[in-house]
């Protein structure tokens, strides 16, 4: 596994943003503090303005609408700009007030920001940048230059690389917890693959690829439910092939396992993808009928009916096999073992009237359409 990427790139033109609105937000922080300062300071107030609020806050300015150009126009060096931008707050930051220690600390600015894309080559540049404007500042300018020898360049190097280290320790430390995050997400994927294939194997025949007995059961309870809360029609049919006894012991029970495969490849195709089928057990099987009336459920029934006698079985030379099915439509406050008897029922009538037909129960009596 290579290096794990963290979510949505980090979404860079999101926290671009969030960064271009830090720098306005120090552009004016910057000039209230130092219009206040202005009420203190011995120098001449003309000077002041010029030197302290005019001069740094027009070059912080510019600064940020480049890199604000560079975000709208989606420059494909956007991130590099912006932390260029961010070394050049520094050295106006530490040039305007140069006699203050703790303007250096404006140093770690663009190392923070480069932390925020997770690229070490950027921290790096990062370190560049902080380290150039640094020993420019203080090798050319004249009191930052009486104010810092050598030892102290040193020193701050050494911070400057100490901060690059502790920035990329985040950084490895982010891709450990994003690989660790990727790990578990992967994990989690596999146990719920594993979790339907095995749901489905239990649910589901493995000879026909049918639903199976307690799948149906399963599914019966809830439709009735929602029948009975939203009105719609259900109907229920019991289909059982005519003589297959017959056949295994005729042929075997492999041919006798062909034929079983072919007629519910039958009935799931002349079937909507609303209806559920189901292999009840043994020759049996069961279809559940959603949101038709009572003549389309007979009608799409009779259309399984025909499907399944003009099958050609080249395993069995004697007449065509047919299939008998039992109809019943659910009626409000029907028990669901009232449901299934109904179409059980309807089904012994098309047996016993001579097979190869679809009867519906109605009002206690097993009529044929």
């Amino acid at each position: 596994m290579g290096k794990p990427h963290l979510p949505a790139h980090l979404n860079h033109i999101a926290w671009n943003r969030k960064i271009l609105n830090v720098f306005w937000v120090v552009i004016f922080v910057s000039v209230c503090v130092e219009v206040l300062n202005s009420f203190l300071t011995t120098r001449p107030l003309q000077d002041f303005l010029m030197s302290y609020i005019i001069l740094p806050t027009v070059l912080l300015t510019f600064t940020t609408l480049i890199a604000e150009w560079s975000y709208r126009k989606k420059n494909k060096f956007m991130d590099y700009i912006i932390i260029m931008a961010a070394s050049l707050f520094s050295a106006i930051l530490i040039s305007v007030h140069s006699e203050m220690y703790v303007m250096y600390t404006s140093l770690f600015f663009p190392m923070l920001i480069s932390t925020i894309y997770f690229e070490k080559k950027k921290v790096w540049l990062s370190f560049l940048l902080s380290s150039l404007v640094f020993l420019v500042i203080t090798t050319f300018h004249p009191i930052s230059n009486k104010m810092n020898d050598l030892m102290d360049q040193l020193s701050m190097m050494c911070i400057l690389i100490t901060a690059t280290a502790i920035c990329i320790g985040i950084m490895s430390r982010g891709y450990e917890i994003a690989k660790h995050l990727t790990k578990a997400q992967e994990d989690h994927q596999d146990l719920m693959v594993k979790s339907t294939i095995m749901e489905k194997q239990v649910k589901t025949d493995a000879l026909t690829g049918l639903y199976n007995h307690m799948a149906f059961y399963e599914y019966m309870d809830v439709l009735l439910l929602q029948a009975e809360t939203y009105h719609y029609p259900v109907h229920l049919a019991v289909i059982d092939i005519d003589n297959f006894k017959k056949i295994n012991d005729t042929y075997g029970h492999g041919i006798g396992d062909v034929v079983l495969k072919r007629i519910a490849a039958t009935i799931k195709e002349n079937v909507t993808n609303d209806d559920f089928t189901a292999r009840y057990g043994g020759e049996e099987f069961v279809v559940i009928l959603n949101d038709v009336n009572e003549e389309k459920a007979f009608a799409i029934l009779e259309k399984v009916r025909t499907g399944v006698e003009n099958l050609v079985h080249p395993e069995i030379k004697e007449e065509r096999i047919t299939i008998s099915l039992g109809l019943q439509t659910y009626r409000a406050g029907m028990h669901k073992q009232a449901f299934f008897e109904g179409a059980d029922n309807s089904l012994y009538v098309a047996k016993r009237q001579g097979k190869n037909r679809v009867i519906i129960h109605e009002c206690g009596e097993a009529l044929q359409i």
